[in-house]
């Protein structure tokens, strides 16, 4: 057993020259890597959240293309980069679709985002809403409570049913125009859709 186990070499001792970085110089650091990684990070976002250019991309619907966030927090990020104020204010269910919701205040409006694992699968979801009928999902009618307008990038599908013009223009500044828009029943209120 003695002969079986085998020593590593040993590491060298630490030079003598060698000094820690001044907490404040690791901050700046660490702030510094976290820039870099959110402006890199996830899809288009330096953010669902804020780098984005906000014109339309030329790619095709589905795929991934610079500056267009592809989750929640790059499509926040792109929308506050153009001047909204972002608020996640939780999950919902996101049933009669699929993917996992979570609900946003834009500028004072709510705001639904659904998000998927894959592109596919988003797309799937897209597929069964009738572009000039959105309350019509294939083989199940809803009645959305307000305007309803989608749109759709990467991984999410973004659902406005408020009547404000900024927050619509600014949606659409980051995922372009909205892929289905109709006219659902009366909202309960006249400001229903305010968070």
């Amino acid at each position: 057993m003695d002969a079986a186990v085998r020593r590593l070499p040993s590491l060298p001792e630490p030079d003598a020259s060698f000094e820690r970085p001044a907490p404040m110089a690791r901050l700046t650091t660490l702030l510094l890597l976290a820039f870099v990684a959110t402006a890199c990070g996830s899809g288009p976002a330096a953010s669902p959240s804020g780098q984005p250019s906000p014109a339309p991309s030329t790619a095709p619907p589905g795929s991934s293309s610079g500056g267009v966030p592809g989750d929640v927090a790059a499509f926040g990020g792109a929308l506050r980069a153009a001047g909204a104020t972002v608020t996640e204010l939780g999950t919902f269910d996101p049933d009669p679709l699929g993917g996992r919701g979570v609900r946003l205040c834009v500028s004072g409006q709510l705001v639904n985002v659904y998000t998927f694992d894959t592109e596919q699968d988003r797309q799937a979801e897209a597929d069964r809403i009738d572009p000039d009928d959105p309350g019509n999902l294939g083989t199940v009618m809803v009645s959305w409570a307000g305007k309803p307008r989608f749109w759709q990038r990467d991984r999410i599908l973004v659902l406005y049913l408020g009547e404000d013009p900024a927050v619509e223009a600014g949606i659409s500044g980051v995922l372009g125009q909205p892929f289905a828009r109709g006219e659902g029943r009366p909202p309960p209120g006249p400001d229903s859709n305010a968070c």
